[in-house]
Parts: structure tokens; sequence; C-alpha cells
């Protein structure tokens, strides 16, 4: 992992014109670029498709970087905007298969904590029934809040990283976490031994 007065440095350079430089934070950072558009895709192509467009558009803009957020934050910025429009344009949808609210904490490399009525991950394999209509209930979920869902839960970003990725406050990713909780727990609640 690179240390940050070296991204620093790394960024200076590239944003003089330094392909080289630049070169190097793609390395440093293309795999959790990557990891988050195909989160939001579910499509290895088009994840590769979108990473490498993140880093083009990166590139072009490098230039106009302020650095008022992190280096990997205006990316994952680019990334999920990109993401998003994908998504819209061609109606793709996401595809999740774990527990809906051990999910959080897991993406944090926190404990997995048993959700009220959810098998745990750890504690039993999600019936195929239910990984598909996970996979449905996921499909479903707008855009904006499967978004969300992908920093949180996906890439383990807190709620304050996941807004100002998001360009929003807070409390309306806390806000869209509960609510895509509250829609996934509805859709799935046939397939989950709930009382």
């Amino acid at each position: 992992m690179m240390k940050a007065d070296e991204e620093r440095e790394l960024i200076e350079l590239a944003r003089r014109g330094g392909v080289e430089a630049f070169m190097q934070l793609v390395r440093e950072h293309e795999h959790r670029i990557l990891q988050l558009t195909y989160n939001l895709t579910r499509n290895r192509e088009d994840a590769a498709d979108l990473t490498q467009e993140t880093f083009l558009q990166a590139f072009r803009a490098i230039k106009d970087f302020k650095g008022n957020s992190s280096f990997l934050t205006w990316l994952h910025r680019i990334a999920v905007n990109l993401s998003l429009n994908f998504l819209k344009k061609h109606q793709r949808a996401s595809n999740y298969l774990e527990d809906i609210d051990s999910l959080e904490e897991k993406g944090r490399g926190g404990e997995l904590v048993e959700a009220e009525g959810i098998p745990s991950v750890e504690d039993s394999w999600l019936s195929q029934e239910l990984r598909t209509n996970l996979e449905k209930a996921l499909e479903e979920l707008p855009l904006a809040f499967r978004a969300t869902f992908s920093l949180v839960v996906q890439d383990g970003m807190s709620h304050k990283e996941a807004a100002e990725v998001l360009g929003c406050s807070e409390n309306t990713v806390s806000w869209r976490m509960h609510e895509a909780r509250k829609m996934l727990k509805k859709k799935l609640q046939p397939f989950l031994s709930i009382e």
C-alpha cells in the first residue's frame, strides 16, 4: 500500500503531465475501482470497461484535482457516476449474494453480527432459491440505493465516505441504507425464517 506522501508526490507529477506517475496511481487503485464497478454492474466486461473509462476521465481531469478529498474518493466519485449512468442507460442491475444486515459490518472487516431472524453467513449458506430472489430484489432497488449499498457494503466505506463520493449528506446515506434493508427484507420475507 502506497504511503500518503508518496501518493501526493505522484499526484503532483501527474498534474504536471507525468504519465508514468499517473500509471503508478492507476496500479495502486485499479483493484478497488474494478471491484466497485463490478459490484454495481455484476458483469466483468462492463466493470473492466468502466474502470478503464474511470481512469481515462481521471487522467483528463487530474489537473483540476484540488485535493479537497482523497484521491481514492475522487476516483470513487468518477466510477460511481460512470456506473450509474451506464446502468440507467442499459437498465442493468447488480447482484449481491450475502446476508442483508451483516454485510455492512463484514465490508468494514468487522465481526459478522447475526441479524434478527436472518441466518448468519457464517452459520449457513443461503439456499439457491434465496440467492436467486436476493439477486432479483437487489436488481429492483432504485439506483441511488444500489450505489449507496455497494459503497457501504461491498467497498466497506463509512457512511461519511460514501456521502462524499455520492455528493449527499451522511444522513442521506444512513437513510438509504435503512430503506434498502427494509425493501430487501420485505421482498425476501417469504424466504427467510422471520416470525
